[in-house]
This record gives structure tokens, C-alpha cells and sequence, in this order.
């Protein structure tokens, strides 16, 4: 069995320039450098009046809200979650995840493969890069 605590994840900071409310951060949850074979999760934490910028991930996601109240935008689709509120992202679709709250957003995003490249639009700091792997 895997157990994770997420309130003892650290979480590294992630931005986009030049778009102030493009600011987020995020850990990691299971994967196979903890024993899972063919799933994986991260944990993320969005701020109030900021966002998880639009992106792709090439599986499934499910993402949780554990705190605060999250805008799951798919294509031209937008739902609101509450806490305890879940969301299924289909595979290589377009999304974003916005802090529709007050208070910080906390939510776990479940992949359903174990390794998940995510493409954003435009380059994340503090790499630089639009391509990231979820998951190690």
C-alpha cells in the first residue's frame, strides 16, 4: 500500500511571465518512485485570483478539491467544484484549473499512467520550459 499525507508535501513555486495571475504550486504525490505501476498524482495549490494556465497531459486526469473552491475550464466548457468536488480531464484535452475562492485552492490532480508529460501554452519558470513530467 502507498500512503501519502499530503499536508507534509513540499510544494515548488511555478509561474508564467508576463501574466500575474498565472501562478501556482505543486509536488509530487505517487508514482513509480514509490511503487505505483500504472498511476501517478500530484499535489497542486493555486492562490486566490491566480490559476493553473491552460495545458495538456497525455492520460486521463481526475482532479480532487481538498480545500477551496476550484473553475475547471475543458475547451469552451466551465464547471465550478467545491471541496470534495471531482473533475475527469479526458486525455490530451485542453484545460485549466482557476482558484474560484477567497481562500488558497488545494487540490490533488490523479493521472491514470504512471509517467504524464504536461504541455503548456506558453514556458513555466523557473525552468523555462513548456514541457513538464508530472510524475518521476
Amino acid at each position: 500500500m502507498i500512503v501519502l499525507d499530503p499536508s507534509i508535501i513540499e510544494l515548488s513555486q511555478s509561474w508564467q511571465e508576463e501574466d500575474e495571475s498565472a501562478r501556482w504550486r505543486s509536488g509530487p504525490g505517487h508514482s513509480p518512485s514509490n511503487g505505483a505501476q500504472s498511476s501517478g498524482s500530484s499535489i497542486l495549490e493555486v492562490d486566490p485570483d491566480c490559476r493553473l494556465p491552460r495545458h495538456t497531459d497525455d492520460a486521463e486526469e481526475t482532479i480532487v478539491v481538498l480545500a477551496g473552491s476550484a473553475e475547471v475550464i475543458v475547451g469552451d466548457e466551465h464547471r465550478r467544484l467545491p471541496a470534495g468536488g471531482l473533475a475527469v480531464v479526458p486525455k490530451l484535452a485542453a484545460h485549466e484549473v482557476r482558484n474560484a475562492g477567497t481562500t488558497v485552492l488545494r487540490f490533488i490532480a490523479l493521472y491514470a499512467e504512471s509517467d504524464v508529460v504536461t504541455r503548456y501554452e506558453r514556458m513555466v519558470q523557473p525552468d523555462g520550459s513548456s514541457e513538464r513530467h508530472t510524475i518521476s
